[in-house]
C-alpha cells in the first residue's frame, strides 16, 4: 500500500483576517499552520502531581466553588491535597510500623493526627469511622486515692477539672 502524502496548503487571506497575526507562542514548531490549543493541559506528566487534576476539577465544579475554576487553581489545590496525604500517610504509615502491622487502619491515622501537633487543630472535628480515641489515663485518676476520691465523679465536668479551671 503505498503511502499518502499532503500538502501543506497555505491559509487563503479570507480565514485569517490581515490586522490578527498569529503570536509566536501559538505557531507550532514544526511551520504547520494549524494553531495551538489555549486549553489548560493538567495532565500528571505536565503537573507532576499524582492527583488527578481533571477529576479535582469536576468535584470543585459540583462543590460550586466558583462560577470559574482557573486550572491553576485546580494544580494548587491539587498540591496542597497531596501535600497533606502523603503527611499523614507517612505518620500513620510509622504507627503501623510501630505496632507492628503492615496494613495502615483508621486506628493509625487517628493515632497519627491525634500525637502530631501541626495535622491536629487540622482534624480537630473530624470523625474517622474506626478510629477510636487516643489511649490515656485521666489526669483525676493519677492522684492520691482515699476514700472521697471518687465521690460524686460523675457529677463534675472532667474536662475543666483537668485544665485546672474552677467553676
Amino acid at each position: 500500500m503505498p503511502a499518502k502524502t499532503v500538502k501543506a496548503v497555505a491559509p487563503t487571506p479570507a480565514l485569517v483576517p490581515a490586522d490578527v497575526a498569529p503570536t509566536p507562542d501559538l505557531v507550532p514548531a514544526d511551520g504547520s499552520t494549524k494553531m495551538k490549543s489555549k486549553a489548560a493541559n493538567m495532565t500528571n506528566k505536565n503537573t507532576g502531581l499524582v492527583f488527578n487534576c481533571y477529576s479535582l476539577r469536576r468535584r470543585m465544579r459540583a462543590a460550586r466553588v466558583g462560577r470559574f475554576i482557573r486550572p491553576t487553581s485546580v494544580v494548587y489545590m491539587g498540591a496542597v491535597l497531596e501535600y497533606l496525604m502523603a503527611e499523614v500517610l507517612e505518620l500513620a504509615g510509622n504507627c503501623a510500623r510501630d505496632s507492628k502491622r503492615k496494613t495502615v487502619k483508621p486506628r493509625h491515622i487517628m493515632m497519627a493526627v491525634q500525637m502530631d501537633d501541626e495535622l491536629k487543630p487540622l482534624f480537630s472535628d473530624v470523625i474517622l469511622p474506626g478510629g477510636g480515641v487516643v489511649p490515656g489515663v485521666h489526669t483525676c485518676l493519677l492522684g492520691k486515692r482515699d476514700q472521697d476520691t471518687f465521690k460524686g465523679w460523675s457529677r463534675q465536668n472532667l474536662s475543666k477539672a483537668q485544665m485546672g479551671v474552677k467553676e
